[in-house]
């Protein structure tokens, strides 16, 4: 018998890797963990404002760097597609608070990167001003821009201004640091120390963050960001994609001068923006499968049953839950795009892999080839930087989702407010046009969208509408207002 993290493995007829619990059962364990975190005993706040990870047996915070910026990110990422998928307002005010906080440590005005964010800091005291490896004073631009685009996100939830304000500062400050680039330089060094410039690492390919923020804001109409945002863009096309030195993300690995390590992230979430994005000057289509087989070949450990667990990076090397999974949604997303159904099989079986993380009380376990690993849990890497993938590969492989409630999968647009109600859904984006696509238990008879009915369709590709697929049970949705209400009958 094999086990995973206390789970017997479960195997089909074929011995391939199933997953112990399903998809849904997986993110609502993580989730539920979250909103009942425990407080710490000596400030009384909750430990995702002021730890990276905790110990399980017994249950209690580690003493190591916190990753403020970073982590609370994939906590705004985390809300876009857990909010919509279940309705629950629950942690939108435990993200709010997470960005309240972050932004009252503010790197301020007369330092150098004045309105920047802190990617690190010391734990246990909610206070973000750096700390190893950074260095005290120190912080990460990519982490500045991808907590700056998780604050603009946030503003189109909630309309509060002072996210939006916020964003921008965080843009304006990238943007008054960035350079050219080359081979061994990024458009902004991966290390910096806020008061002076210094800079304490020249490198990092984690630069899609700020094509995403500049991109963003610019949309927004907030800025004229389109020059910055396409300089960053051709600087990812000519360097890390020509010569994969794909490195310099997480904030407690060692300074790496050389520019020896490797890691997962910065092209998966390249990839993940190609796809997404399919811009016209990329050969998206060759490079999105390029850098998954790039991953798998550089950072994939042995099959174990047909799945195909992903290290973190050359630095820290052992296999993880939310970097398995990250993988996984890569996966299933060019499966959907490709039609490529040996992409789905991986898919599936990666995130089966990654489904044994978790655990019956929520706590979900960052790894398994360490022995510590099976009692220490972060909160990127087992929730926020983890739930994501999963609702991702639900939307990519529908099938995975639950057939007995009513879910959003993916939406193109930020989803400000949603209602579940039997037979009946109601929502709002932030956007007027966009696309969402749902499984339902119920058979839908109408869409409103506004004070109009939309036009049942073949296809929502091209023209507004909506479009059921009996088969899967999904709808999917095209819409030109924000406002939208699906009717039906029980299944």
């Amino acid at each position: 018998m094999y086990f995973i993290n206390g789970h017997e493995i479960v195997l089909n007829r074929q011995e391939k890797l199933e997953a112990w619990a399903d998809p849904d059962h997986i993110v609502n364990l993580a989730m539920n963990f979250i909103k009942n975190c425990p407080l710490d005993e000596n400030n009384r706040l909750p430990w995702y404002l002021q730890y990276s990870c905790f110990w399980t047996d017994p249950l209690r915070p580690t003493i190591w760097p916190d990753n403020p910026a970073g982590k609370f990110a994939w906590a705004v990422t985390t809300l876009l597609k857990y909010y919509p998928y279940s309705g629950d307002e629950h942690f939108i005010d435990i993200t709010q608070t997470m960005l309240d906080t972050l932004l009252a440590h503010a790197v301020p005005s007369g330092y150098e990167w004045a309105g920047a964010l802190y990617a690190s800091a010391e734990p246990g005291t909610a206070i973000y001003q750096g700390a190893r490896a950074d260095g005290e004073f120190a912080t990460e631009p990519d982490k500045v821009a991808q907590v700056g685009r998780a604050l603009a996100d946030f503003y189109e939830l909630t309309g509060e201004e002072k996210y939006l304000l916020a964003a921008k500062s965080c843009a304006d400050v990238l943007v008054k640091h960035l350079r050219a680039g080359d081979e061994s330089h990024s458009p902004v060094p991966f290390r910096v120390d806020v008061r002076d410039g210094c800079i304490i690492e020249e490198y990092t390919s984690d630069m899609i963050p700020l094509v995403r923020l500049f991109d963003e804001l610019d949309r927004l109409g907030v800025g004229k960001y389109e020059a910055f945002s396409r300089q960053v863009m051709d600087w990812i096309k000519r360097f890390p994609m020509k010569t994969n030195l794909w490195k310099g993300y997480f904030e407690d690995i060692r300074l790496d001068i050389e520019n020896n390590n490797r890691d997962q992230l910065s092209p998966l979430e390249t990839a993940r923006y190609l796809l997404e994005e399919q811009p016209s000057d990329c050969d998206w289509t060759h490079e999105v499968p390029r850098l998954i087989e790039w991953v798998k070949e550089t950072l994939g450990a042995p099959e174990f049953f047909y799945a195909e667990p992903i290290h973190e990076q050359k630095f820290c090397y052992f296999v993880m839950g939310s970097h398995t999974a990250r993988y996984a949604s890569l996966c299933a997303l060019w499966s959907q795009y490709s039609s490529d159904l040996s992409y789905r099989e991986r898919a599936i079986r990666a995130l089966n892999w990654a489904s044994y993380m978790a655990s019956d009380d929520g706590t979900v376990t960052v790894g398994v080839d360490r022995p510590d690993y099976y009692n220490q849990c972060w909160f990127t890497d087992g929730y926020f930087d983890y739930v994501p993938h999963f609702i991702d590969c639900m939307a990519a492989i529908p099938r995975l989702a639950p057939s007995d409630a009513d879910h959003l999968l993916a939406s193109s647009s930020v989803v400000k407010q949603i209602d579940y109600r039997p037979n009946r859904i109601h929502y709002k984006t932030f956007d007027q046009v966009g696309k969402q696509t749902f499984k339902l238990s119920f058979v839908p008879l109408q869409v409103c969208c506004g004070k109009e009915l939309l036009a049942r369709c073949d296809s929502v590709e091209d023209h507004p509408g909506w479009f059921y697929d009996t088969e899967e049970s999904v709808v999917q949705i095209h819409h030109q207002e924000a406002d939208i209400e699906i009717l039906g009958t029980e299944s």
